[in-house]
C-alpha cells in the first residue's frame, strides 16, 4: 500500500498564538520500502507520523492510501481502517504487565475480532526471538525485548504500513540494530514502514531517509552518511 502525503500542514493555538508543528509538505511513501524520517525532540517528526497514521487530522492537505483519502472517512470508518491496515509501534513501554508475551502479542487481533492459531504465535515469536519468553511478563523482559514484543504486537495483523515511533530509543547498539534490521525484513517482505528516529545508525537500513527539522521535512538524495 502506498501513500501520499499533499500539502499537508499542521497548526496549533497555544495560548492566543499560532504555532506550526508541520510547515507544508508532501511526500511519498511506498510498499516494501523503509523509510526513516530523522529528527530532534520538538522537530515536528512525531507529529507528522501521527498525521500519516490518522491519529491526527492536519490542518491542511490530504494523505492517501492507494488513492483512498483516509481524511474523508467518518471517525468509526477511520478506526476500522487504521484496525485492518495499520500497525503503530509507539515509543516507550506499550505492554500491559498483567499479561503474558504471548497475550500481549494476540492482544490487537482480539481486540478486532480475529482469532490467531498457536502456530501463527509461535512463528512470530519466533521472527522475533522470544519463543523462550512467550509465558513470561513484560517486567521480566529487558528493553531490547520489549521493543520486539511491540514490533510482533504491530505485525501480528498483518499491516500493509507499519508505523514506528522513535523503535529504539534507549537500546544498545545490539538491540538497535535487531530492531531495524525486523523493521527492514518487513518491508521487503512487502509492507511500507516508516520510522521516525534522532538515531543516525538507521541509516543503514533506510531505502528512503528525510530529516525533519522545525517542522520542515526534507529528502535527503544519496547522502545516506551525512545525516548526522
Amino acid at each position: 500500500m502506498n501513500i501520499s502525503a499533499e500539502n499537508i500542514g499542521k497548526k496549533y493555538s497555544k495560548k492566543s498564538r499560532s504555532v506550526t508543528a508541520v510547515q507544508t509538505t508532501s511526500a511519498e511513501f511506498e510498499s516494501g520500502k523503509l523509510t526513516v524520517i530523522f529528527g530532534r525532540s520538538g522537530s515536528g517528526k512525531t507529529t507528522l507520523l501521527n498525521i500519516l497514521s490518522g491519529l491526527i487530522k492536519p490542518t491542511s492537505g490530504s494523505v492517501t492510501y492507494d488513492g483512498k483519502d483516509i481524511f474523508s472517512l467518518d471517525d468509526r470508518e477511520l478506526s476500522k481502517f487504521r484496525a485492518g491496515n495499520i500497525g503503530y509501534i509507539p515509543q516507550g513501554q506499550s505492554s500491559l504487565s498483567a499479561l503474558t508475551v504471548a497475550e500481549n502479542l494476540t492482544l490487537p487481533a482480539a481486540l478486532v475480532g480475529r482469532d490467531i492459531p498457536d502456530d501463527e504465535v509461535e512463528k512470530m515469536l519466533k521472527t522475533v526471538g522470544l519463543t523462550d519468553l512467550k509465558n513470561a511478563y513484560p517486567n521480566e523482559l529487558s528493553g531490547g525485548e520489549l521493543r520486539r514484543l511491540a514490533i510482533a504486537r504491530a505485525l501480528i495483523n498483518k499491516p500493509s504500513v507499519i508505523f514506528a515511533d522513535e523503535p529504539t530509543n534507549d537500546l544498545d547498539d545490539e538491540n538497535t540494530r535487531i530492531v531495524f534490521e525486523l523493521l527492514k525484513k518487513t518491508a521487503k517482505q512487502g509492507t511500507a514502514v516508516i520510522a521516525v528516529t534522532h538515531d543516525t545508525t538507521a541509516a543503514d537500513h533506510a531505502d528512503t531517509i528525510y530529516r525533519m527539522d522545525a517542522g520542515v521535512l526534507t529528502k535527503q538524495e544519496g547522502i545516506k552518511r551525512e545525516i548526522a
